[in-house]
């Protein structure tokens, strides 16, 4: 399971052991944003500007297969693998910005 559909984006147990990680990524440019909630507002068929850095997919109204769906959609998109091991921690779709920057 990539993300979990809950508040945020995993489960409370594993959401520490991989914070600081998040926190060394690279900032989102402005158009790896603009790309990232493209797609996931087409993925989940909301208006791109409900998409923004602080929102969780959850609170978008993905359930868990929209998650996997948008991951995919997200690595297709952006031609980057984006591993279990560091999806894990993310909450927001901030995070999900920086990471995908990080791979960029």
């Amino acid at each position: 399971v990539l993300f979990q559909a809950s508040p945020g984006f995993v489960g409370v147990a594993l959401r520490g052991a991989l914070r600081s990680s998040v926190a060394l990524q690279a900032t989102a440019t402005a158009e790896t944003m603009g790309k990232v909630a493209d797609i996931i507002a087409e993925q989940l068929g909301v208006a791109k500007e409900k998409v923004t850095r602080v929102a969780t997919l959850s609170e978008l109204g993905a359930d868990s297969l929209d998650i996997v769906e948008s991951v995919m959609a997200l690595e297709e998109g952006f031609d980057v693998e984006l591993p279990d091991e560091e999806t894990i921690a993310l909450k927001s779709v901030g995070d999900v910005m920086d990471l995908i920057q990080s791979k960029l």
